[in-house]
């Protein structure tokens, strides 16, 4: 039986994750690796080619694979008029004015389902996500007004944390959690601070997110007496998750989500 979806090449992995998500027909994909160690989720499927870096595809495989439709995010717009002459090309937005909000990846979903005919996925995705989202509220009830840092390691003596206009505050707001970073930073709510900066809330707890796959978090340097001195570290109020996007919409929506939950819970997610 012929398969009716069409066979997608997606310049972007947030993008081939929510498309893979819907149960799209994804061909091709950049840096698939990268993918596998960031992403992580949806399982990026062993027949996918690999299309060449993120920015730079091969435009010669990509014309081989003859796919469908060639999806790409607001930033590759540049090569739309090159990508057209391999295949229509479809750009998708998962932010919104520069937010990567919960809302703006459903939007941006329901913008991919409409254009490939996933529509009834896109209902049971998008139920789906409500049905963690409420499920990790319960979980985390007893963390409501326990302040919580969500960052990434930078270097010994810095971290790149999460505030207004990242997924993952708005995450933490649809949790009813506090976000102990307030103010915002220069892209999508993300910003570099000092490890002073983490001392001087003392009382926040501190949730380590693996950068990229590599377990980053584990990282010896971070072991050093700045680190050692924070309040969160010497009170054993710090946690580790695995991998998760940062703009990776709703699929990074429902891993971080599950995830935080079975962290903070300390259950197994």
């Amino acid at each position: 039986m012929r398969d009716a979806r069409p066979a997608m090449a997606i310049l972007d992995w947030a993008l081939a994750a929510t498309a893979l998500a819907l149960g799209g027909k994804v061909i091709g994909v950049p840096a698939i690796d990268y993918y596998r160690r960031t992403v992580v989720e949806p399982t990026m499927p062993d027949d996918v080619a690999d299309v060449g870096l993120l920015f730079t595809p091969n435009f010669e495989l990509l014309d081989q694979l003859a796919p469908d439709l060639i999806v790409i995010p607001p930033a590759l717009r540049v090569g739309e008029p090159f990508l057209r002459r391999i295949a229509p090309t479809l750009v998708v937005d998962l932010a919104r004015d520069g937010d990567a909000t919960v809302t703006a990846a459903l939007e941006g979903t329901g913008h991919l389902a409409d254009a490939i005919g996933r529509q009834p996925e896109w209902d049971e995705l998008c139920s789906g996500m409500e049905k963690q989202l409420q499920d990790a509220a319960a979980r985390l009830a007893p963390w409501r007004d326990r302040p919580l840092w969500i960052a990434m390691p930078a270097d010994d003596r810095h971290l790149t944390t999460f505030g207004p206009g990242s997924l993952f505050a708005d995450v933490l707001n649809r949790l009813g959690l506090v976000n102990a970073q307030k103010g915002s930073g220069f892209w999508r709510g993300q910003a570099t601070v000092g490890l002073d900066r983490i001392a001087a809330v003392p009382e926040a707890s501190l949730v380590l997110i693996d950068a990229d796959g590599s377990n980053s978090v584990s990282l010896p340097e971070m072991n050093g007496v700045f680190w050692q001195a924070l309040p969160a570290v010497r009170e054993g109020r710090i946690f580790h998750l695995p991998a998760v996007m940062e703009n990776g919409g709703v699929p990074a929506v429902m891993r971080f989500s599950r995830l935080l939950a079975a962290s903070l819970t300390g259950r197994a997610g």
